[in-house]
């Protein structure tokens, strides 16, 4: 059974603008993008722009988030590397909240 995180992440001031292009550049490069989330073990990962706060709320969804969140930080993929630098250049990691799951339910069954 797979598990899901939804996490908000605050950006950095005067950093939206920034964050939104590199999402851009992210889906140009999808193929190098899926590549990873497979390497990672990674089902599903989503970004959403918050508009009522300058934060965005990610969704994941994996078979084993530790396995996943390994590959990630250890990953020798340049998009997984310039990723982790936007990361840290533009989201405040210290106000990374992670929110409570109530229900998951996947028409499959899973």
């Amino acid at each position: 059974m797979t598990e899901v995180r939804l996490i908000r992440v605050k950006m950095k001031e005067s950093q939206k603008q920034r964050w939104l292009e590199w999402c851009a550049e992210m889906k140009r490069r999808s193929s190098e993008v899926l590549k990873t989330l497979k390497n990672e073990g990674m089902i599903s990962e989503s970004c959403f722009l918050s508009e009522e706060e300058n934060a965005i709320y990610y969704f994941m969804e994996s078979e084993d988030f530790k396995k996943a969140f390994d590959a990630y930080r250890s990953s020798t993929f340049p998009i997984d590397k310039e990723h982790q630098a936007m990361q840290e250049a533009t989201l405040d990691s210290s106000s990374s909240k992670e929110l409570t799951v109530l229900f998951n339910f996947h028409s499959s069954g899973t």
